[in-house]
């Protein structure tokens, strides 16, 4: 069709062509100037005549040529699509890491945003209690100061009532004072008159005695002599040679003591007569035992206590305890050695005795790309569970209601990437088990491995809220599955499986006031 209107334009040209010399001479005949302008007319259709052909033209050759340049537009339309098509799966990639990384990290920040609104709630409780504690310590103080306004107005109307007296008071103790002047005058006079009665009843006593006696009887009865003499008789010691002169003119019947002042009354009740000598290298001997009994320490001179031996054991396979006293972030412990490789099966059992209402967080294994690849974590909201965690996000929750009890209990958790199967055992009993948890996942080596507190970066970040509190004994880990038996041999105290990984005796330091305590049978562990 293109080609048949070609032809037809074609030919119209060239009748036009044999037709226009004609017309113009027509046209000069008539008028020469409308001639001119005509041709000029004629001269600018032709040319936009000849540039529609030409155009016509160049469209039919395009047109004729397509065929022959598909194949190269289609090759180039496919490689525009494959790269269009690589571009999109990159795309896709990265878009796909990006919802991952934004998965974790929403997943992450809601964690942390329950573990803030939990201390927010916690610190409203803690601040309402405070609060009401304030309110009624300021009421125990209004009512104290109520109390003592009346006092000191129940004391000043004492006063008042001293100070209205007080003139009367002053008149009765001048009175008093009186009387006591006056009966210190008389109790002078009296002292007066019985030490002159005292001395004419020694005069009188004494006037019988001869010349040889007046000297003794001249003495009062405040002579220290007659006492030298009696203390004498009292050491038992016979009286100074000199002495016994004084007896010699004494009559008949008449005794040394019959002239001395009657002595106190506890020097009558003391013998005169010698002591059977002791000898000398006794009384040395019982002086210095007693000297030495009291230079010795405290614990020698306690009767020593026998020994009473401990009760045998059935449970002997623990070995050592850790004692968490408290909820403190300061009470962790650490290990020495970490995993030296990945990896994919593990045992973890233990003697727990919790002292709280919550388990609290046992262990917590961490590494710079992740703070929780293991966790066993409890927290006071979650009082009867126990999460168990595997490359967070991912965790089960253990039911651990018969743990709070305040008793020993043995607990074991063990976990398996083959089928991503999980076993938690209590007290030798399987409580709670499935499938499906984190197949084909490998633990990474050399992470932070710490009991007693859950880290939120690699060996930090505690939370008082996360901290376990009580007595954990015999605490073991195995890189392999514990078969049921095995299990109940621990329990049991028949032994430990041979390949454990973990244990106390690997511990490096404890932190806060966490203490390790030696103790072969879980009996002795208290």
């Amino acid at each position: 069709m293109s080609g048949c209107r070609a032809r037809v334009g074609f030919l119209l040209l060239v009748i036009y062509l044999h037709t226009q010399p004609a017309f113009r001479q027509v046209a000069a005949h008539k008028n020469p100037n409308n001639f001119l302008d005509r041709l000029k007319r004629l001269d600018e259709k032709f040319r936009r005549f000849q540039e529609l052909t030409l155009t016509r033209l160049q469209g039919i050759a395009d047109n004729y040529n397509l065929p022959y340049n598909v194949d190269n537009r289609f090759q180039v339309l496919t490689e525009q699509y494959q790269n269009i098509s690589i571009m999109l799966t990159d795309f896709q990639v990265r878009a796909a890491n990006d919802l991952s990384s934004l998965k974790y990290w929403t997943k992450k920040l809601q964690r942390k945003s329950k573990k803030l609104d939990l201390k927010v709630t916690a610190l409203e409780i803690a601040l309402n209690e405070q609060r009401k504690l304030s309110l009624k310590e300021s009421k125990k103080q209004r009512s104290h100061l109520l109390n003592l306004t009346q006092q000191l107005q129940n004391h000043r109307g004492l006063i008042g009532s001293i100070s209205a007296h007080r003139s009367e008071l002053q008149g009765g103790f001048r009175g008093l004072q009186d009387a006591l002047k006056k009966q210190v005058d008389m109790t002078t006079q009296l002292q007066e008159q019985v030490r002159t009665l005292l001395q004419k009843e020694t005069f009188s006593s004494r006037g019988s005695l001869n010349s040889g006696d007046s000297l003794t009887s001249n003495r009062t009865p405040q002579d220290p002599a007659p006492r030298i003499h009696a203390a004498g008789l009292e050491q038992g010691h016979r009286s100074h040679p000199a002495k016994k002169k004084d007896n010699v003119n004494l009559p008949k019947g008449k005794k040394v003591r019959d002239r001395l002042p009657s002595p106190r009354p506890t020097h009558l009740f003391v013998s005169t007569h010698k002591r059977p000598q002791e000898k000398p290298e006794a009384k040395l001997l019982e002086k210095s035992d007693a000297h030495d009994l009291r230079q010795l320490p405290l614990r020698h001179r306690i009767p020593q206590q026998q020994h009473i031996p401990k009760k045998a054991g059935t449970i002997c396979n623990v070995n050592s305890m850790l004692h968490f006293p408290s909820t403190s972030i300061e009470n962790y412990i650490t290990f020495k050695k970490s995993f030296l490789t990945g990896i994919h099966e593990l045992s973890i059992c233990t003697w727990l005795k919790v002292d709280g209402n919550y388990v609290g967080t046992l262990l917590s294994y961490a590494t710079e790309d992740n703070d929780n690849k293991l966790v066993l974590y409890g927290r006071s909201s979650k009082r009867s569970s126990l999460d168990f965690v595997i490359g967070d996000p991912a965790y089960r929750e253990l039911p651990v209601d018969t743990l709070l009890d305040g008793r020993w209990h043995h607990f074991c958790v063990i976990w398996s990437a083959n089928e991503g199967r999980f076993w938690h055992y209590t007290d030798r009993r399987l409580t709670s088990t499935g499938s499906k948890f984190q197949k084909g996942y490998e633990i990474p080596a050399g992470g932070s491995f710490i009991l007693g507190q859950e880290q939120d970066f690699l060996g930090g970040g505690f939370d008082a809220a996360e901290a376990f509190v009580g007595r954990m004994a015999g605490f073991t880990m195995w890189n392999r599955v514990l078969s049921p038996g095995e299990v109940s041999g621990i329990a049991t105290g028949k032994g430990l499986p041979r390949g454990s990984v973990l244990t106390l005796d690997d511990v490096d330091q404890l932190n806060g006031s966490v203490q390790h305590v030696r103790c072969g049978c879980l009996e002795h562990c208290m």
